[in-house]
């Protein structure tokens, strides 16, 4: 199919299993009319393919997909490259294609690659962050837009997962504080950014750009083909961010069965 998602199945199927170990529930993989459904169902009966902002729907079968293409009373949210007719996208995809580090960085737009650039002037350095410290800069995120903060053993149920050299915590220190922080993971050719966070202190010094260009560039080092910056509200902000980092944006679409 000319439009279908390149999302390989490893990444739902595994998140599936982060998300169980965080969340309790149970999973479960399904076959339907638009391709395999992987499902997560918590203590209380509700299920969805995915939770948390992650696709549900694995080898899609069609690049059109209504609510008689999955199961009833179920909420699927689909990959890039598969839509839902008369329905605006539910969120917006942003996703880098390059074939080296060069063409990673042609890929950003002027203004994000003179983020980074600042960043560096203005004494940003890219290094290593403990978990705890990632923690407590999600927190901060989490407090100042009203949202809910990643669970602690986050990363670590990643790294179980998916294997820890799959698994990259990046950072970005200024006089040695943690200002900025990217979690990502790698599978096979697919890289995703999983969460974002920094410190609103530091914003004037653009952290985030140098945050977000390290592990983008490194996932494209490691093999990565494509680099998917995840889900934003459309209209948001960090879409217009993700776009000045060399996302491209794609309509992301869910469906309720019927």
């Amino acid at each position: 199919m000319s439009g279908a998602s390149h999302v390989p199945d490893e990444l739902p199927r595994g998140f599936a299993r982060v998300w169980q170990r965080l969340a309790g529930g149970v999973i479960e993989e399904r076959e339907c009319a638009a391709g395999r459904l992987m499902i997560w169902s918590g203590d209380d009966g509700e299920s969805v393919a995915l939770p948390d902002r992650m696709y549900g729907l694995m080898a899609p079968s069609q690049e059109i997909v209504g609510p008689s293409d999955v199961p009833p009373g179920l909420w699927v949210h689909l990959p890039p490259g598969i839509s839902v007719p008369d329905v605006e996208p539910h969120c917006l995809g942003h996703s880098l294609q390059a074939n080296s580090v060069d063409e990673a960085w042609s890929a950003l737009r002027r203004v994000g690659r003179q983020g980074v650039d600042k960043a560096r002037r203005m004494g940003c350095r890219v290094d290593e962050l403990t978990d705890a410290e990632y923690i407590s800069l999600a927190g901060m995120k989490a407090e100042a837009l009203g949202g809910r903060p990643p669970a602690p053993a986050l990363p670590d149920a990643l790294r179980d997962t998916f294997g820890a050299e799959h698994v990259q915590l990046t950072g970005v220190r200024y006089d040695g504080v943690p200002v900025a922080a990217v979690l990502s993971v790698r599978v096979g050719g697919y890289g995703m950014l999983i969460d974002g966070a920094s410190n609103r202190d530091h914003w004037d010094k653009n952290p985030n750009n140098l945050a977000v260009w390290r592990a983008v560039s490194s996932l494209v080092a490691s093999g990565c083909e494509r680099v998917d910056y995840g889900f934003s509200p459309v209209g948001a902000g960090d879409a217009r961010f993700k776009d000045h980092m060399g996302g491209r944006a794609t309509p992301l679409y869910r469906v309720f069965g019927a």
